[in-house]
């Protein structure tokens, strides 16, 4: 009855960022100490964003535990076999195997919403999970309040657990199309890093099928992936505030460093105390994310290009006479995990 397992939805290639760690977190729990922690578990998130990764994860991760029964259904599985037992005239017999799984994982609940019979009957498998410390983990789509099913189901519990995926920032999203281009055996350059990750900002299926899609290109081109390619290949995203995302992340590590807000950075004020993180944080952006002038000038509070360009000047600088401020700097290209490219 089980689901095969994808081999690639594992733990290990699950990467970790502050938008899915307390989901990644209640998973693993559920895989080394089924039922003693948190029981039922519900994952909560949009589409893309890992929900079924961690429920192929947590299975496979209980299956290789000897003398541990997992089982992985999916929402309509469930409606299936609970459809069968009923013209069989024994709706629970056909759900017998779930009940006795040490842990049972089903998918995407929120399929359920319209189906009164069978949420009766996954009310009942709760119950019975958590009589006998057996794991339950469901997961849910979030949009349109299509998981308030499942979070009434869990509301019942004391034990129970509710963990919600969200979008990747732009650090994770770097660190994800790193991994991605780990697993097919490519050099992904940082730039074009930094480039897709500006400009998918919505999933992680989406990110991975950037870089999917511009390995397909660079193959039929013959040529290496490179930020050009990039910008060829795959439709640049115009919206308000230019590459919001990426300066932003920029824009927070400096303000941290420097022990202001990032509002002040793109706000109106001139005083030493914000012109010179304002200033390594547009030199951050035109190096790290290989951001245009115009860019710049758009995520830094609309800035004409003239003020961009003397404030880039003044930067490089600064950095080349004074060896403390460089530390600064190289520190702040460490924490946001790259590398960056020779400056155009």
């Amino acid at each position: 009855m089980s689901r095969p397992l994808n081999p690639r939805y594992t733990f290990p290639e699950f990467i970790v960022g502050r938008s899915n760690e307390a989901a990644y977190t209640a998973a693993s729990a559920a895989a080394v100490a089924p039922g003693r922690l948190y029981n039922p578990i519900l994952i909560t998130g949009g589409t893309g964003l890992g929900k079924t990764h961690l429920a192929h994860a947590v299975t496979a991760e209980s299956v290789i535990r000897p003398g541990r029964r997992a089982e992985l259904v999916t929402a309509d599985d469930f409606l299936r076999l609970l459809s069968q037992g009923v013209a069989a005239g024994d709706p629970t017999a056909a759900l017998g195997a779930m009940r006795e799984a040490d842990l049972l994982v089903i998918d995407d609940v929120h399929v359920l919403d319209r189906h009164g019979a069978a949420q009766d009957a996954l009310a009942s498998l709760a119950a019975h999970a958590v009589a006998t410390e057996h794991q339950l983990l469901l997961t849910s789509d979030d949009a349109s309040g299509s998981d308030m099913l499942a979070k009434r189901l869990v509301g019942h519990f004391r034990s129970a657990h509710v963990a919600t995926l969200g979008a990747p920032d732009w650090a994770h999203r770097v660190a994800i199309l790193h991994a991605k281009a780990k697993t097919l055996g490519i050099v992904l350059p940082p730039s074009v890093a930094h480039h897709l990750a500006a400009q998918c900002e919505g999933s992680v299926r989406e990110l991975e099928g950037s870089i999917t899609r511009l390995q397909a290109v660079a193959a039929l081109d013959g040529s290496s992936l490179s930020l050009a390619l990039a910008r060829r290949a795959l439709p640049t995203k115009q919206r308000a505030g230019a590459v919001s995302s990426g300066a932003q992340a920029v824009q927070e590590a400096v303000a941290a460093e420097w022990g202001v807000s990032p509002a002040a950075l793109v706000g109106e004020g001139r005083t030493r105390a914000l012109a010179e993180p304002r200033r390594i944080g547009m030199l951050l952006c035109r190096d790290l994310l290989a951001l245009s002038i115009r860019e710049i000038g758009a995520a830094f509070g609309d800035r004409d290009s003239s003020t961009v360009l003397s404030a880039l000047e003044r930067a490089r600088s600064d950095l080349a006479r004074d060896s403390a401020m460089a530390d600064r700097v190289a520190r702040l290209r460490e924490l946001l995990a790259v590398t960056a490219p020779s400056p155009r």
